[in-house]
């Protein structure tokens, strides 16, 4: 009997530990989404299956709203278009006083790549594109930053993804190589991510959930203090997607 009082204390001591790490990591990137200039976009993974095949998915992702594109031009290549918007307020002082501003990031990037099918339901791809955007340059040490200013950003990435599909269920998984250069400052970042999508055949749920890992570091001399910038380090993604074209096997 005290075992398992003790037990159930134990538990009800480490739930909530558990759950003051998660709150405290979950403030801690909001609040360094204060000054964050590279939201990372879910991963398009279309796990596509054969010529004709169309995809469109529209998603709530981690800062940004995104609609994601694409296409099979042939039984193994693929083209697909994307694009994020994010459009935030946050208070800052402007002259002594506190002042609500608005600040945008928005991206566009197309790609193109090669996928096929193995097994029953086994799939493959490789994806490679860029893309290009505008983001607040809220980073630059500007005097008398209102949110208007804006710096460009270019990105480059190569995706790789292995996965299933079926009539119900896409499931995939891979690493995002991105090449980020905001104001001549350039992080490479590695980007896993798993993605399913549940549904029947032409409309489908989508959910994706990965991490933005640095692979260098801005140097932050005196030369290039003024160039660096923030990163979300979180990538989340929730949505429906729309399919049209595939072909599925007759049961």
């Amino acid at each position: 009997m005290s075992f398992t009082l003790k037990s159930n204390v134990m538990k009800r001591k480490f739930f909530r530990i558990n759950l003051k790490l998660v709150l405290l990591f979950l403030m801690g990137i909001w609040l360094s989404s204060c000054k964050t200039v590279y939201y990372p976009t879910t991963h398009n993974s279309p796990m596509l299956n054969n010529k004709g095949e169309f995809q469109a998915s529209g998603i709530i992702g981690t800062g940004n709203f995104e609609l994601q594109t694409a296409y099979a031009i042939t039984d193994n290549i693929g083209v697909m278009l994307n694009g994020s918007y994010f459009n935030g307020t946050r208070e800052i002082e402007i002259n002594n006083e506190k002042t609500e501003i608005k600040e945008m990031h928005n991206l566009i990037e197309a790609g193109a790549g090669y996928f096929t099918n193995f097994g029953k339901l086994g799939k493959l791809e490789v994806f490679a594109g860029g893309g290009v955007g505008k983001v607040p340059a809220n980073f630059r040490g500007i005097v008398y930053y209102d949110g208007t200013q804006t710096s460009d950003m270019t990105k480059l990435f190569i995706q790789p993804s292995i996965g299933l599909g079926s009539d119900f269920v896409d499931f995939s998984g891979g690493v995002r190589i991105s090449a980020v250069n905001v104001s001549r400052a350039m992080r490479l970042f590695a980007e896993p991510e798993l993605t399913i999508k549940l549904g029947y055949k032409h409309v489908r749920l989508v959910a994706s959930i990965g991490l933005a890992l640095p692979m260098n570091n801005i140097n932050n001399s005196r030369n290039d203090e003024l160039l660096s910038w923030d990163y979300n380090p979180v990538i989340i993604g929730l949505g429906i997607q729309l399919n049209l074209g595939r072909k599925y096997e007759k049961h």
